[in-house]
């Protein structure tokens, strides 16, 4: 498909054992990092290719696209991708706007090379692509005014003026976000105050929402970046003003938080658990944060010498690796970086009954919970020690449920004391735990 819990513990008499964990970040800035230097000197929008393991960097100075690997290392350069500009992918294509040639074109992800091209017609230069509700939208530049544009890649049928009488200073960048398909958000960068305005997208027509003019509790101004959280009820936005990454309901376009950053941000993406990725412009020794979703402190600080690229941030959607683009203040080579943020710890609690019979059914609940979300489809080990098995023995696996919940169902076949050890080993964003609790079986 296209690229952008609560835990709740009933009463029961128990043996309760818990693991009890924090997430093992600080919030000092972490020392220095070079990055790897490319050779471009412009960069306009990266997306993360996971199947192969490519990045795509649009170059609008050079008209192309740069393809490396994880580590920053040259694939090929693809050329002639007229003022390369906003980058989209799906299952088969990496999308590049260009607009110096009023037109997408589609490189094959397989292959590397362009395969075709859309043109959106004479006047219509496409800037910022995104997908949702199935298909590609682009914020786009006529010679008076911004509007937004629909590709339908059914019969690539091309809407524009989507966005009706509402016009734009310049091409409104965009925003979605795969948990909320039918929602899209656009804003305009490069003026003051800023305005915001989220769509509903679900009939393949763009019906406004939610509008805002200078929306946030302080107001807000030139606006570089935005993304949506995974389930839609948020927006966070990055801006020159205020100095924080602000967090707007898409309900209403209301203020409901923020993060909190060193200096003014322009850059932020939102990771599939929910960490929220900061970048900043302007001279500081924290040039990248990482926040954990509500948490205005972030968890991790991190110094990369030059001025994050405006919207120059993304995540790897299925790895924890987090990718920043930077660049000197006064222009000069890109440089790439690759980051792997401090994985968050996990808790476990564990409830059994204090007696149970022997060869008769015994049922263990337990909770598995983490600062950022547990992923869908997670499963928990679980090994029981009795007399009968001094050395532990596999009684199976539990699915944990979307309420961070898990439930276990075993007949132990001997009295005595009896121990369950359940076991979580961890994930790319999470670290492993393991609780136990004991029974005694008459």
């Amino acid at each position: 498909m296209p690229v952008g819990r609560m835990t709740r513990r009933g009463a029961l008499p128990t043996v309760l054992l818990s693991a009890v964990a924090l997430v093992g970040t600080g919030n000092t800035p972490a020392a220095a990092d070079s990055g790897v230097s490319l050779p471009i000197s412009s960069a306009s929008d990266i997306v993360v290719d996971s199947v192969y393991q490519h990045l795509f960097i649009s170059d609008p100075a050079d008209s192309s696209v740069l393809v490396t690997d994880y580590d920053g290392s040259v694939v090929t350069e693809i050329p002639s991708q007229s003022g390369a500009a906003g980058l989209a992918m799906d299952e088969d294509f990496v999308y590049v706007a260009l607009p110096s040639a009023n037109a997408i074109s589609l490189i094959n992800r397989s292959t590397l090379q362009e395969t075709t091209r859309r043109s959106t017609g004479i006047g219509i230069a496409p800037q910022h692509l995104t997908f949702a509700a199935g298909k590609l939208w682009f914020g786009y530049d006529t010679s008076l005014q911004g509007k937004l544009g629909s590709l339908d890649r059914a019969g690539w049928y091309m809407a524009l003026n989507q966005d009706g009488n509402h016009s734009w200073k310049s091409a409104p960048i965009l925003a979605s976000s795969s948990g909320a398909p039918g929602m899209l958000a656009a804003g305009a960068t490069g003026q003051s105050p800023t305005e915001v305005q989220v769509y509903d997208v679900s009939s393949g027509t763009a019906v406004s929402t939610a509008y805002a003019s200078d929306p946030g509790s302080e107001g807000s101004g030139n606006l570089s970046d935005m993304a949506l959280t995974l389930d839609g009820k948020d927006l966070v936005t990055a801006g020159a003003s205020p100095q924080y990454a602000q967090v707007l309901r898409t309900s209403d376009l209301s203020a409901d938080g923020n993060y909190t950053t060193v200096g003014s941000p322009n850059a932020v993406a939102i990771s599939l658990d929910g960490r929220v990725a900061t970048g900043m412009a302007g001279p500081t020794s924290t040039d990248l944060s990482v926040f954990l979703p509500g948490n205005s402190t972030a968890v991790q600080n991190y110094d990369l010498s030059d001025d994050l690229v405006p919207a120059g941030l993304t995540w790897d959607p299925f790895n924890n690796r987090l990718f920043a683009l930077t660049q000197p203040s006064g222009g000069g080579p890109v440089t790439l970086h690759v980051e792997t943020p401090a994985k968050a710890d996990t808790t476990m609690t564990l409830q059994v009954p204090a007696t149970a019979k022997r060869n008769k059914p015994l049922t263990l609940n337990g909770t598995l919970s983490s600062p950022i979300a547990i992923p869908d489809a997670t499963d928990v080990s679980v090994t029981r020690t009795d007399s009968a098995s001094p050395n532990g023995i596999s009684v199976g696996t539990a699915g944990v449920s979307s309420l961070n919940t898990f439930t276990i169902n075993d007949i132990p076949p001997v009295g005595g004391v009896v121990t369950y050890t359940v076991t979580y080993t961890g994930d790319t964003a999470h670290n492993g735990t393991t609780a136990t609790a004991t029974v005694r079986v008459k």
